[in-house]
């Protein structure tokens, strides 16, 4: 008991003198036999870290491609480790694994590992070209490294035999007592254009003082004399900065020059890089393979059809050639509009967007219709990769190819379905479909249709679209959305309920069925179909955010959600634009009066 406490206190002691990590580290590689692999990762920041914002990649043989991806998520106490494992590994690391991953933790001691914060680089391990820098052994990092490094350093490790574990699970790490800067960004191989605005960005360990920040090339220019210390800096490139790749900054002490770092290695100025506006399919189109904007930088416009784990796709029209994917994944949702602009590239014969440079959020939109094709079709043409497509009529070939998938025909030939949607459905052999939507996919040689919720698989024949309604103008509120229910199948369907109307949460406005006269519960016949419009109602009292809101199908066979969004913007001037059929305002000032009152009122339509 002795020796633990006084462990104890030792590892406190370290912790007050030294300092801190400037981020996360791979703090440990292990490269076993058979399927022993982990990678662990170490927090020595002095505080609790968000691990939502970190990646970890690999390539394969050193190829530089980096395929394989895994997304960290909760946080990462100080002086913890995170480690990630493969799932068929010994039990001696499973039992102090934190997740498992048979993607990125699956190497040979020639596929490099990097760390990314936020999509950018920040520790790596290992070197291009498939070298053996680590088969067969087990490394760890020494316990004086502080920070991450973009350029693998063989010296910043411990070396052990194949399968040794023992350092699993727990990082030594002792840190630095002397005032110390770490120069993050750029830090090598950046391409910084001419006229453009980057952030400058630094770690500082045991000093809290101004800093100085310096270009150097052939000679040193001052670009602040003195900023505060707090990890970032702008710099407005001037347009006539000269075009090198030998540059690096430095940042210091403003006092006396101590501490100080520069950049690992070199970055560029370049000239800026012509953004080239196309369309989707613009950039699509090809009757020899390949986009032929490969390598371009391109502005492009669409909206967010299916978002999946790595990446997205996004449509500026129905049907041929009018979609692509996006990678890798941002902040976005179906629906919305957006605007990128991003390298195109073809990754293993799929064309994507890739490398982005900006990517705003226009607003919300009506989403491109799924055209109908066959599934010989869809298995063979390659004008519907990345576009939103359905299928109808289809049985199940197949239910377990391999890999998730599963393979239909509707008679013209098979295709994949591919899981990466987030549905519930397990296919059967001989399962039968009315329809199934999904975008067209490309991967491992094949296409593959990915449906992206329960909703996209029509297994009941019961079907309702659209499933958003989209009040966007003053026109779509008084004249309405429409919607129809269809039963595409041969059996009764029983209707019990629709939600007919329902006030904005924020009581600013309401919507309703138009001239609802359907007697419930109601029974909707084979291949009958039922339409319906739905209105919006401002009112002028509540300039509230409006919130959108959900109508309500409930049958004998599920039930189908129509989303309703709104656009906010319309009640900023409600007053003039007042549509609601069965709403007045009545009210007076002051109140009480004392020693008169002015009563108004406002009426839905002149009376």
């Amino acid at each position: 008991m002795k020796k633990i406490i006084w462990i104890m206190l030792m590892t406190l002691a370290s912790s007050l003198l030294f300092g801190q990590a400037s981020d996360l580290f791979i703090s440990e590689y292990i490269e076993g036999s058979s399927f022993n692999k982990a990678i662990e990762i170490y927090n020595g920041t002095g505080d609790a870290v968000d691990l939502s914002q970190y990646t970890l990649q690999k390539d394969v043989n050193g190829n530089g491609q980096f395929d394989n991806s895994y997304d960290f998520s909760g946080t990462l106490e100080n002086d913890d480790v995170f480690v990630l494992a493969n799932s068929q590994a010994d039990d001696a690391i499973l039992s102090v694994a934190d997740d498992t991953n048979n993607g990125v933790i699956n190497f040979n001691g020639n596929d490099q590992v990097r760390l990314l914060k936020n999509d950018v680089e920040i520790d790596h391990v290992g070197f291009p070209g498939g070298d053996d820098f680590a088969a067969n052994v087990t490394l760890v990092r020494l316990p004086d490294v502080i920070s991450p490094t973009l350029n693998y350093d063989e010296a910043e490790w411990d070396s052990y035999p194949q399968d040794y574990f023992d350092n699993l699970g727990f990082h030594v790490f002792s840190g630095t007592s002397d005032p110390t800067i770490i120069v993050t960004s750029p830090n090598g191989g950046e391409e910084w254009e001419q006229g453009s605005t980057h952030t400058i960005t630094w770690t500082s360990i045991n000093f809290d003082g101004n800093v100085k920040i310096e270009l150097e090339m052939v000679y040193r220019e001052v670009l602040v004399a003195s900023t505060e210390n707090d990890g970032e800096w702008e710099w407005e490139i001037p347009e006539d900065q000269q075009i090198d790749d030998y540059y690096a900054i430095i940042i210091s002490d403003v006092e006396d020059g101590e501490p100080w770092d520069d950049s690992d290695n070199a970055f560029s100025i370049i000239e800026p890089i012509p953004v080239n506006p196309y369309t989707i399919y613009d950039i699509q189109y090809s009757t020899t393979g390949p986009s032929p904007h490969v390598g371009e930088l391109v502005q492009t416009s669409g909206v967010v059809t299916a978002v999946f784990s790595d990446f997205f796709f996004i449509q500026d029209g129905a049907g041929a050639w009018n979609g692509i994917n996006v990678y890798p994944i941002q902040d976005v949702e179906v629906g919305q509009e957006i605007e990128i602009v991003a390298y195109v590239a073809e990754y293993n014969d799929k064309t994507e967007l890739t490398d982005i440079v900006n990517l705003e959020i226009l607003g919300i939109a009506d989403i491109p219709e799924a055209v109908t094709v066959t599934t010989n079709e869809a298995a063979t043409m390659e004008e519907y990769e990345g576009v939103l497509i359905k299928l109808q009529d289809v049985t199940v070939t197949d239910p377990d190819p391999g890999y998730g998938e599963w393979l239909v025909d509707d008679g013209s030939g098979e295709t994949y379905i591919d899981d990466l949607g987030d549905y519930s459905y397990l296919p059967a052999l001989d399962d039968f479909h009315y329809s199934i939507t999904g975008v067209n996919d490309y991967s491992y040689g094949a296409f593959k249709l990915e449906p992206r919720t329960d909703d996209d698989l029509n297994i009941s024949g019961l079907e309702v679209l659209p499933l958003r309604l989209l009040f966007l103008d003053y026109d779509h509120c008084s004249d309405g959305k429409e919607f129809s229910i269809t039963n595409f199948s041969d059996q009764d369907i029983v209707i019990s309920d629709i939600t007919q109307s329902n006030i904005f949460s924020s009581g600013n406005g309401e919507w309703m069925i138009e001239d609802f006269n359907l007697s419930l519960p109601y029974t909707l016949e084979a291949n009958e179909i039922l339409d319906f419009n739905v209105v919006v109602n401002l009112y002028t009292q509540n300039r509230e955010t409006i919130v959108t809101d959900t109508l309500y199908i409930t049958t004998d066979v599920g039930e189908k959600k129509i989303a309703i969004f709104f656009n906010a913007d319309l009640n900023a001037d409600a007053d003039d634009h007042t549509i609601a059929a069965n709403h007045y305002q009545l009210m007076n000032h002051p109140n009480p009066f004392n020693p008169s009152t002015t009563i108004s009122f406002s009426l839905p339509t002149e009376s």
